[in-house]
């Protein structure tokens, strides 16, 4: 009888299995979503009975999909987020929710790990940091001081992956994968005593499941034997009794293996928004600018090294988003950079958008492009951001290669696979050949070559790799465009060192948190100099704007003469305590609080931020309305939860209430069948302003202010003017930066839209976000703006938030009485 094994991947969102052959093809798959929970902002829990119930039904679905026989599988192998750390009583029952990887909540905690100078620290950057919050010291150390009684109650304190072993075969156990990549565990040291010692935990270890229940060693390695499948769990998975287990790890590394990354000078290099660089070493190495090495993680003998670049494939969907027509193809573009010579003519990229994680570790950096001529276009432009991207990459392997390792091959997956031409960059630029495998599900497909060895249907995991891993096509570095891209390189590679002093604000008098640059203050300017004095006056319906908390209701059209509004966003405050920023800025007098709820659906904002749950979080957390602005390609996913959220409740509040908050939604994505080619204009407003007229209509139905918004690049449609005039909503919100990210420049062109709108609308709320500062906040409250969204600026404020409201209130003042001066 032929047989088989199935992969099971446990992710963030959900749990997939698969059953494979021994060709490493998937016959069958399924996946079962789980929930999370944000108890609070900045926390993420998911309940490890989720987990139970979502691994029986995938692991069942896969074996319906495929049509394999439960008797045809030979073993399962499970791989699961990294670092989900699980309390388990005596009973191996949770004691409470596990703190799922992206929880922020132990960043103090983190901080003091880093600060313990001890040598498990090597690890991370060769003892010189960061430790992250996600890992699993930090998150224990959280628990014994935040939850005494959990932590003294605990028997078992492990992650995720152990506690789904533990349920299959009944046996306490680790994953000395998780372990080396994420505990401070070394295979030759162990656990880390004093380490644990320093920080009062010394406990700590003797939690861990480094023993199981027998008092036999239980630190496995992948692919080693965890047991047999319990009559419940079999029961469980509809897979025979007794059925072998192997052990698995964090998908990520785990994901090496499916990429046939198993050899020494071999690494994986997956691609996407970001990149992530694994690489096997056959010995450690420490040291400034890359993570680890790893000892033993993921196979005997072997190490693993790890670099990372925060914005990559980011970098060109923002680039296509902001500077081509809606709609242009990836392949026209590279078909532009394909014309431009290597290294674009002079014009080089740094690709640090969202800062730097690898070699340089600097959230304060900052994308930039230079040498620009007026001889350069837009495939110069693009081109020039590939090479960016590949020169971070082949950065990273020159880190490597100083400590003494050089790949040979990378495995490629991921989204850089889509272009040819990127791929022969990242060839050409770091001198290795680039491999590409069959199965994009790496992960999985590591599980089931784990498995295929635990059974003994291949000797070791080399050959298994060798079977079931198909490499469909090689990349390899052209002799031409390895000579090609030595200058640019170099260009590269001196762009950091020369700008890391402003992107740090050392030139500059004031700065704010994140590294771009805020203006000094202003004095009020007069009416006959500062921004606002050729700025056309206001309608002699426009009073003057009446600064400071506004004692008018938060809900609906202001009466008589309006309050200018200060909003704090919250994007740019720290988000592993933003109960605390809430806080902060409802003592500093902040009028409203301004929440971006993002789920990168929309091309125009590819970011991620916060849900309806966290929004509820934060609803407790303050007095202060919050203002939420969601942009999303389909606001009718998270609308209802949302006005439930930042009502208080599915019954929402009635209007008028200080406590009262609104929610605003994008005028672009108004129906996206109304935009389709052939459509007048007239036509496609009309629809936009039905579908956004029920979106208000179900906005103010929760007594929430109902607000619509437009993207710096968006014309004021006639039909939202009509709109507004004729009461159907309560704000219009003019973006002044790209939606998505922080730092961003003021576009003191959308000014001409406040003008606008002001002149049509006497009463309306007008919102301007972004880029205010006290430079800008008399240019936006001069045209007609009766809310300011401030977040970098005031977040990073040098003296602190409530003297950068203060500022800003002075300087908006100057700007709207010089607005209508005689």
């Amino acid at each position: 009888m032929a047989k088989y094994v199935i992969g099971v991947d446990g992710g963030t969102e959900s749990l997939r299995a698969a059953v494979f052959d021994l060709e490493g093809r998937i016959l069958g798959s399924h996946a079962v979503p789980y929930d999370t929970q944000y108890p609070h902002p900045g926390w993420a829990e998911q309940r490890p009975g989720d987990w139970w119930g979502a691994l029986g039904g995938a692991v069942r679905g896969a074996l319906a999909a495929s049509g394999v026989a439960p008797g045809a599988v030979a073993a399962l192998c499970v791989d699961t987020t990294c670092c989900t750390v699980v309390a388990l009583g005596a009973d191996g029952e949770p004691l409470r929710p596990a703190l799922l990887w992206m929880d922020m909540r132990s960043a103090a905690q983190a901080a003091r790990v880093a600060a313990a100078d001890d040598p498990a620290l090597q690890v991370n950057g060769g003892g010189r940091g960061p430790v992250s919050a996600e890992w699993m010291v930090p998150k224990a150390l959280w628990l014994a001081e935040a939850e005494p009684e959990v932590y003294a109650a605990a028997a078992t304190i492990c992650e995720f992956q152990d506690y789904i072993n533990r349920r299959l075969t009944g046996r306490r156990c680790a994953s000395a994968n998780c372990m080396a990549v994420r505990w401070h565990w070394d295979s030759s040291r162990g656990p880390p005593l004093s380490l644990l010692s320093k920080l009062g935990i010394p406990d700590l270890a003797s939690k861990w499941p480094l023993v199981d229940g027998e008092g036999r060693p239980a630190v496995l390695a992948p692919g080693e034997a965890v047991g047999g499948l319990t009559e419940e769990a079999a029961a469980h998975v509809g897979l025979p009794p007794g059925l072998l287990v192997a052990q698995g790890g964090a998908d990520a590394f785990i994901g090496m293996l499916g990429l046939g990354v198993v050899e020494p000078g071999q690494m994986a290099l997956l691609t996407g928004s970001s990149h992530l660089q694994l690489g096997m070493v056959g010995k450690p190495l420490h040291g400034a600018g890359f993570f680890g090495t790893y000892s033993d993680a993921v196979l005997p003998g072997l190490h693993v090294i790890e670099g990372g670049q925060t914005s990559t494939g980011s970098v060109l969907a923002w680039f296509r988003r902001t500077c081509c027509p809606p709609g242009t193809p990836y392949s026209v573009l590279d078909a532009e950079a394909e014309a431009v010579p290597p290294g674009s003519e002079g014009l080089v990229a740094l690709d640090h958008f969202q800062g730097n994680r690898t070699p340089h570790t600097d959230p304060l950096s900052r994308g930039a492009l230079a040498g620009l001529t007026l001889k350069h276009g837009r495939g110069h432009v693009w081109r020039a951001l590939m090479e960016g991207v590949a020169a971070g990459t082949a950065i990273i392997l020159r880190t490597m290669a100083a400590a003494g390792y050089a790949p040979a091959s990378i495995a490629l997956a991921g989204g850089a696979a889509n272009s040819p031409l990127w791929l022969q960059i990242h060839a050409d630029m770091s001198g290795v050949p680039l491999r590409l495998t069959r199965c994009s599900d790496a992960p999985m497909l590591g599980c089931a070559i784990l498995a295929a060895v635990a059974a003994g249907l291949y000797g070791s995991v080399g050959e298994a790799a060798g079977r079931m891993v198909g490499v469909e096509r090689e990349v390899v570095p052209s002799p031409e465009g390895v000579e090609a891209y030595r200058e640019p390189l170099r260009r590269y590679a001196a762009l950091y060192p020369a700008l890391a002093p402003i992107f740090r604000g050392e030139y500059d008098t004031h700065t704010h948190r994140g590294g771009a640059l805020a203006p000094a203050p202003l004095p009020s300017p007069s009416p006959a100099s500062g921004p606002s004095a050729s700025a056309p006056s206001r309608p002699a319906a426009s009073a003057p704007a009446r600064l400071g908390p506004s004692s008018a209701p938060a809900w609906g059209p202001p009466p008589g003469p309006r309050s200018l509004l200060l909003a704090p966003s919250l994007l740019a405050a720290d988000f592993a305590a933003l109960g605390a920023a809430c806080k902060e800025a409802e003592a500093a007098g902040a009028d409203w609080l301004h929440v971006d709820v993002f789920d990168g659906s929309w091309e125009l904002c590819p970011n991620f931020t916060l849900g309806p749950p966290v929004v509820a979080a934060l609803r407790g957390a303050t007095a202060l309305p919050l203002d939420c602005h969601l942009a999303v390609q389909y606001p009718d996913r998270h609308l209802d939860a949302l006005l439930a959220a930042v009502a208080g409740g599915p019954g929402g509040r009635p209007p008028g209430g200080g406590g009262a908050g609104g929610v605003t939604v994008h005028w672009e994505v108004a129906g996206p069948e109304a935009w389709a080619e052939g459509v007048e204009a007239e036509q496609r407003d009309s629809a936009a302003a039905a579908r956004v007229a029920g979106w208000a209509a179900r906005i103010r139905g929760y007594g929430l202010r109902a607000g619509v918004a437009l993207a710096p690049s968006t014309p004021l449609p006639g039909a939202l003017v009509g709109l507004a005039r004729a009461g159907g909503v309560d704000q219009v919100l003019i973006l002044a930066v790209d939606p998505g990210f922080g730092g961003q420049g003021f576009q003191g062109g959308v000014l001409g839209k406040v003008r606008e709108l002001r002149a049509a609308c006497p009463d309306l709320r007008i919102v301007v976000d972004g880029g205010i500062s006290a430079l800008t906040a008399p240019q936006a409250a001069g045209a007609g703006a009766d809310v300011l969204v401030s977040g970098s600026w005031l977040f990073g404020h040098p003296q602190g938030l409530a003297a950068g409201l203060a500022e800003l209130r002075a300087a908006a003042e100057g700007g709207a009485a010089a607005a209508v001066a005689p």
